[in-house]
């Protein structure tokens, strides 16, 4: 499962930057085969892609969807949400960006990889892509409430990276008019990573002459809200009581159970354990489900054995089964080019 982390910083060790200060890695196998300008093409040619998993930005606004996703008819009703494609690139020939939200959701290669980063990493692992033009910004001066590992795909973004958050933790994850000294000042390359640390400030230009693309990484840590849930939930799990206790003694006797139960509970934690609860919790939410077999491996397996395909559990190969005959990204094993 490492794999996936030395897939962002190679043979740098993260631990010397995390949490501290900017870094420009460079991997020899980075993951810019993830997701390809081809890749994006045919997602957008296929017409299911729909909001909110897509919008259109600029440094100072958000493009109205009625611009670009145009009203289908499905049996007899409208339907709102899905982009047009070519509305979408003559958006972003007029020089505006095109951000696709959570791809880990929608985009096979990427969902795993991320799951795989997540067990790496022991924090929860999301996906955003950006397209922008050339010589554009495509969001304002912000900070991220996530590590964030910004791999160039195609073309060149200058971008720069200020102070990090207060140390009170009292800020707020959005754009800033105060971003402090600037800390790294970089003009990131196709196969370079950019590492930018939780809620440091950060903007990024594309360069003059070419479309930019890159993949962002977003590393999700637990905060406090995340904690009080898991306690609660754990507080409140409890023995089995009857939810009408019918006399004094009764009531009394379940508010002790109660209260036995949450001592006991929080007898057992500590804020070490806790913390790790929490972020077993947030990855395990989101890794993808066990995997099945392709409708290709499906059809494989049973063909010319003269069963129904509802049979195809007792004559599957193991190999299927169990996952052989993919590549590293979780694609199945045919001809792809990753970078």
């Amino acid at each position: 499962m490492t794999d996936a982390l030395h897939r962002l910083t190679g043979d740098d060790p993260l631990e010397a930057v995390w949490r501290k200060e900017p870094r420009v890695f460079r991997p020899a196998d980075p993951p810019t085969g993830l997701l390809t300008l081809t890749d994006l093409d045919a997602v957008l040619d296929s017409r299911l892609l729909r909001l909110p998993y897509l919008e259109l930005v600029t440094t100072e606004r958000t493009v109205d969807p009625s611009r670009f996703c145009p009203p289908r008819t499905v049996q007899g009703r409208p339907v709102h949400g899905y982009p047009d494609p070519a509305a979408v690139r003559n958006l972003v020939a007029d020089q505006h960006t095109l951000l696709l939200r959570y791809v880990d959701h929608w985009h096979a290669p990427v969902t795993v990889f991320c799951a795989r980063l997540a067990t790496a990493l022991r924090r929860k692992v999301e996906a955003f892509y950006f397209v922008t033009p050339p010589g554009t910004q495509g969001r304002p001066v912000h900070r991220d409430d996530a590590d964030v590992f910004a791999v160039q795909i195609t073309g060149a973004k200058d971008w720069y990276i200020h102070d990090g958050p207060p140390a009170d933790g009292h800020w707020t994850p959005d754009r800033t008019d105060s971003p402090g000294p600037l800390r790294l000042s970089t003009r990131l390359e196709p196969g370079q990573v950019l590492y930018v640390p939780r809620g440091f400030a950060h903007r990024a230009v594309a360069v003059e002459g070419t479309v930019s693309t890159h993949l962002s990484l977003t590393v999700r840590e637990a905060g406090t809200p995340h904690l009080r849930a898991l306690l609660s939930g754990l507080l409140t799990e409890g023995p089995a009581l009857p939810p009408r206790p019918g006399t004094d003694a009764d009531l009394i006797d379940a508010a002790g159970r109660l209260l036995d139960h949450a001592r006991t509970v929080l007898a057992e934690l500590d804020g070490t354990s806790l913390l790790d609860a929490v972020r077993t919790s947030m990855v395990a939410a989101h890794a993808p489900a066990a995997g099945a077999p392709t409708f290709q491996e499906l059809a494989a397996a049973t063909r010319g054995r003269g069963r129904p395909l509802c049979s195809w559990s007792s004559t599957m190969p193991v190999g299927l089964i169990a996952g052989q005959g993919r590549n590293r990204d979780g694609n199945t094993a045919v001809p792809h080019r990753d970078g």
